[in-house]
């Protein structure tokens, strides 16, 4: 297909919410095949359900492209189908109706868990009927059939050509460095409750003003002049015609109490998983300990990960679980939810898997790929014989 049709344009541009022209969709003849009409509406509901994905990864005229090479895609699609449809009558083939009803049966079951009812709505919500959803059924099980009557036959894939897909593939073959892991996680206290509000509790009954620093009172007179001086720590100061000097480096002690921080409270979820750590320094399990402490999703299993590469960690615990040996335990790793240790039972160096490892895998591929070559030469053979006129 070389050209690209206007009515189709202006699906794509509704499609993809397209603002600048405004443009009336009129359901029209998207192609005929042999005796068969495909319309504009049948191409807008095959890539319906694709809309919603391209919306989210493309945008501007990278959308618009990407619709419109979809909607031709889904024009295609719907001419091969029209082919092998009218090819399965031309050869008198026929689908039991029961076929069709376990394909519905299955779906409702799938989609709708079962709920009927609930199926219906759907259908009526996408202006179709049952029947018309029933016919579409049908036309995709002949389509399947007749696709796999194509490849029945024995497809055979030789030793050869799997070492030669083996040895121009070697790329996707390559495994990073993995680990297998144990992990043992123990979550952070909850912080305390804020306190009250500083004005929580206030009565009506006079309040000493904190603002102001209260005004000493005056020492008593007293002719004792060392009892003065054990009081205050200071010299006298002889009375001279000279200013004073006044000492103010000093701090009382009631003053150096009230100033002092407070020490920090110790997490007692810290305190457990640091006993943890000192009962795994003394040799015991690892597995068990998890099974007893761990709060991670992984504890009845031992805190067992399996086998990890370096992309699945957070980079904190990424660096020191790839630092580890066999049988090495890590420190306590602190993070914001909580604590972790982590435990490495053994290694797989970075390598190529084997041919004999991929040997069926290779296999399947190129089994997959000729059937496909299979159908798409059969399909061509169908257009060539077949009248079909594009609008």
């Amino acid at each position: 297909m070389k050209r690209f049709f206007p009515a189709l344009a202006a699906i794509v541009l509704a499609f993809a919410g397209a603002t600048a022209v405004a443009v009336d969709i009129v359901d029209g003849v998207a192609a005929i095949v042999n005796e068969r009409v495909i319309t504009y509406s049948e191409v807008k509901n095959y890539v319906q359900p694709l809309v919603a994905q391209m919306r989210r990864d493309y945008s501007g005229d990278d959308l618009v492209e990407k619709v419109r090479s979809t909607q031709v895609d889904a024009l295609n699609r719907l001419i091969e189908r029209a082919l092998i449809i009218d090819e399965f009558k031309e050869k008198g083939y026929h689908i039991p109706e029961k076929v069709v009803d376990e394909q519905i049966n299955d779906f409702i079951a799938n989609d709708f868990g079962g709920d009927r009812k609930a199926f219906v709505r759907t259908l009526q919500a996408q202006n179709m009927t049952l029947a018309q959803f029933r016919e579409r059924e049908r036309d995709r099980v002949i389509v399947q059939a007749m696709l796999n009557q194509k490849t029945q036959r024995e497809v055979v894939v030789s030793p050869y050509k799997i070492e030669k897909y083996y040895r121009e593939h070697t790329d996707d073959f390559k495994v990073d460095e993995q680990i297998k892991l144990r992990m043992i996680f123990v979550k952070k206290t909850p912080p305390p409750p804020a306190p009250a509000p500083s004005g929580a509790g206030l009565t009506n009954e006079p309040q000493p003003d904190i603002a102001e620093p209260a005004t000493a009172a005056a020492p008593a007179a007293t002719n004792d002049a060392e009892t003065a001086t054990v009081a205050t720590n200071e010299t006298p100061v002889a009375a001279t015609n000279e200013t004073p000097v006044v000492t103010t480096n000093q701090t009382s002690v009631a003053e150096t109490t009230t100033n002092a921080p407070a020490p920090p409270a110790v997490d007692p979820h810290r305190a457990l998983a640091d006993e943890i750590l000192a009962k795994l320094d003394e040799g015991e399990s690892f597995e068990s300990l998890a099974k007893v402490y761990s709060e991670g999703k992984e504890a009845n299993a031992g805190g067992d990960w399996g086998w990890i590469g370096r992309d699945v960690l957070r980079k904190e615990l990424n660096e020191t679980a790839f630092s580890l040996k066999p049988g090495e335990h890590s420190r306590v790793i602190e993070t914001a939810e909580g604590y972790y240790i982590i435990g490495v039972d053994d290694i797989k160096p970075a390598h190529v898997k084997s041919l004999a490892e991929m040997r069926d895998e290779i296999e399947k591929t190129l089994l997959q790929q000729q059937r496909t070559t299979m159908q798409e030469q059969w399909v061509k053979q169908l257009r060539a014989k077949a009248y079909i006129r594009l609008f």
